[in-house]
């Protein structure tokens, strides 16, 4: 099987593939044209590697998924450590497109499909309303820098009042925007999330968003280590023990919103109540407890949305 390694950039994307018995390399430009050109210049039983770029990638994951393609969608952490592996010191279009179909080559690959119409259109608004909370904290930022000089100019005051406002109300109508979303396509999903004792709003809407409604996930243990709650391990022999933690590499404001739900669910919540008491008698730090306590809230969403069963505390 031919392995097509892809580097995309915004206006152009570079593929690489062996052919022949050497390698190949092609440039083509971002368009509908040069996507054609690239399905024409290859056969139809390769596979397609890339990148998730950010946005950047997905009309072409996209394009070669309805041509009936392979894609796989790798994580660029992954890429970069595979490059620090072969001790590489390149760094261009060219070079990394060759270095993706080596991964692709050497690795066990997953094929990728594209989320449902809701999902994407859920995940761009979510996008959206990430982008205005990130700016809200910058301009809370600047008020408090700005507070501080010996005579604060009064029309800057006004400014950052008014644009503060302005955010505020474009944050608001964002959250009403997702939550008409969620129960317009998920709604039974949504209702049964919010059975679960200290899971609300915002923390099951988020929950739909990044696990695409739970469709990614076959196993809850790749779900607690794709939002970060998994427990890490750092000893080696008999003299390297070092202090565990989380693995925080997943979704940072998910784990962020787990945790602030765990605050009130070790007193309403009667398997994390359980969970809090067996772990404070045991002398456990309260940041570990809040921690265990999310990754248990995170699993009862699993159990809920996957049985298609509200809540239970028999089964929790």
């Amino acid at each position: 099987m031919m392995i097509v390694g892809i580097d995309v950039s915004k206006a152009s994307f570079d593929a690489a593939w062996q052919g022949a018995g050497r390698d190949e390399h092609r440039q083509y430009a971002y368009t509908d044209e040069g996507i054609e050109a690239l399905l024409e210049q290859t056969p139809e039983e390769a596979h397609y590697v890339m990148e998730a770029t950010g946005i950047y990638h997905a009309r072409l994951a996209l394009k070669l998924h309805e041509a009936g393609r392979a894609v796989s969608v790798i994580n660029p952490l992954i890429i970069k450590r595979f490059s620090q592996m072969q001790l590489s010191r390149v760094k261009s279009d060219k070079a990394d497109a060759a270095l993706i179909r080596r991964y692709g080559e050497q690795h066990e690959l997953t094929t990728w499909s594209p989320s449902t119409r809701e999902i994407q259109e859920l995940q761009q608004a979510h996008g959206w309303l990430d982008d205005l909370i990130r700016e809200r904290t910058r301009l809370v930022n600047r008020q408090e820098a700005h507070a501080h000089h010996t005579r604060p100019n009064a029309f800057v005051t006004k400014q950052m009042t008014a644009q503060s406002r302005q955010l505020d109300k474009q944050i608001k109508a964002c959250e009403q925007h997702l939550e008409v979303l969620v129960k317009k396509s998920f709604r039974d999903l949504y209702e049964r999330l919010l059975t679960i004792p200290s899971v609300g709003p915002k923390t099951a809407i988020e929950l739909i968003i990044v696990t695409d409604a739970f469709s990614r996930f076959e196993a809850v243990k790749a779900l607690c280590a794709y939002i970060g709650v998994s427990p890490t391990t750092f000893q080696s022999g008999t003299s390297v023990k070092g202090k565990g933690g989380i693995a925080k590499l997943g979704q940072g404001r998910m784990r962020q919103l787990l945790y602030l739900c765990s605050w009130t669910a070790k007193s309403c919540n009667p398997a994390c109540r359980a969970l809090y008491t067996r772990l404070k008698a045991a002398g456990k730090p309260q940041k570990v407890i809040n921690i265990a306590i999310a990754h248990k809230l995170l699993r009862q969403a699993f159990a809920v949305a996957t049985t298609n069963r509200p809540f239970s505390v028999e089964f929790a």
